[in-house]
């Protein structure tokens, strides 16, 4: 009874702060759009909300890795009692289960495994994406700001024929 019982707490874990997580995906993109204005000052705010809309969240493989060795620490550390209270899915206890996920993540071991997952994704051409998707949303405004100096040349054409 207990294997089940722990599953159910492990699965509604995994559910809260999976779902917190997902929930910040507008404070990311601000965050991005933040940090292109002080690296890439070049794009105006239009481009940078372009590249940050475009830019993949965080791969949800790791949202669930770190979420994975979060519970595996929590049911090593405490009870099962106590964690049963925990998953009663109250607001209260949800933020205490976030509040004790970001302090994990906050944690010396999880700050190197976070540096090397990180760096993985940077080997995967996640770098290279960002600039990919800034290149890109820069052509497409250069595309359009032909294609509207041609619609008023074509209205100024016009109006002179009129």
């Amino acid at each position: 009874m207990d294997d089940v019982k722990t599953a159910v707490l492990r699965l509604h874990i995994h559910k809260i702060l999976y779902q917190r997580s997902l929930e910040s995906q507008a404070g990311r993109q601000d965050a991005i759009r933040e940090l292109l204005a002080a690296l890439r000052p070049e794009l105006s705010p239009e481009k940078a909300a372009c590249v940050a809309e475009a830019v993949p969240p965080l791969l949800p493989e790791m949202h669930r890795k770190w979420i994975t060795l979060f519970v595996d620490r929590l049911f090593e550390t405490a009870p099962l009692p106590q964690l049963d209270i925990l998953c009663d899915g109250s607001e209260a206890n949800n933020a205490a289960l976030a509040l004790a996920y970001v302090m994990f993540l906050e944690s010396e071991r999880m700050e190197t495994v976070i540096a090397e997952d990180m760096k993985k994704v940077e080997e995967l051409g996640g770098r290279e994406m960002a600039d990919a998707v800034a290149s890109l949303c820069a052509k497409l405004s250069r595309i359009e700001e032909a294609a509207l100096e041609a619609r008023r040349a074509k209205a100024r054409r016009y109006q002179g024929s009129h």
